[in-house]
């Protein structure tokens, strides 16, 4: 109540991995979740945290593959946990449902965002979507990633590519969403 009313925050968003802190906010009865929302910065979290009664993720890795976070969102928030967890996806061989799914792809790219940062996403960017160049952060994290080093990312980016051109075409989108 007191971050509702006393200082009008409208939301915060929580960018460390500690769960239980996001889920006493989240789920604390005294603050209005229509008043207060509540995000976390990590979009591995973002399952977890929607769980609990968060309202979603400012993540890096939305830059690089938007659909893939909204569709996390979607199927999380769609109908319930049960429901989003009996929608299969065509692209993965195992039957896995697609929240179980997109939030496992969406944690491996995770790791390059989270050991990375800002230069990891920023040639990401780049080297994913074409935009900006490899190297185009400021000082002092100019740098970029080099490319031994990308190499160890490609089939973790190339499978994110992948999901988030199937659900661009509406392929991977269940029930005509």
């Amino acid at each position: 109540m007191v971050l509702t009313l006393r200082f009008l925050t409208v939301g915060c968003k929580l960018s460390h991995g500690d769960l239980s802190l996001h889920t006493q906010i989240a789920s604390n009865p005294h603050i209005d979740p229509i008043h207060f929302a509540l995000f976390t910065g990590l979009g591995q979290q973002l399952l977890p945290v929607l769980t609990v009664g968060g309202a979603g993720a400012i993540d890096g890795l939305a830059a690089i593959f938007p659909r893939v976070i909204v569709r996390l969102w979607e199927a999380t928030l769609q109908g319930g946990l049960d429901e989003a967890r009996s929608i299969q996806v065509s692209r993965f061989d195992c039957q896995m449902s697609v929240l179980n799914a997109v939030q496992e792809a969406v944690c491996r790219g995770e790791e390059l965002v989270v050991g990375k940062g800002v230069p990891g996403i920023k040639s990401a960017v780049s080297r994913v979507l074409g935009m900006g160049d490899q190297d185009g952060t400021r000082l002092p994290l100019k740098g970029g990633m080099p490319d031994d080093e990308w190499a160890k990312w490609t089939d973790v980016m190339d499978d994110l590519g992948a999901l988030e051109k199937e659900l661009a075409s509406g392929s991977g989108q269940e029930n005509g969403k």
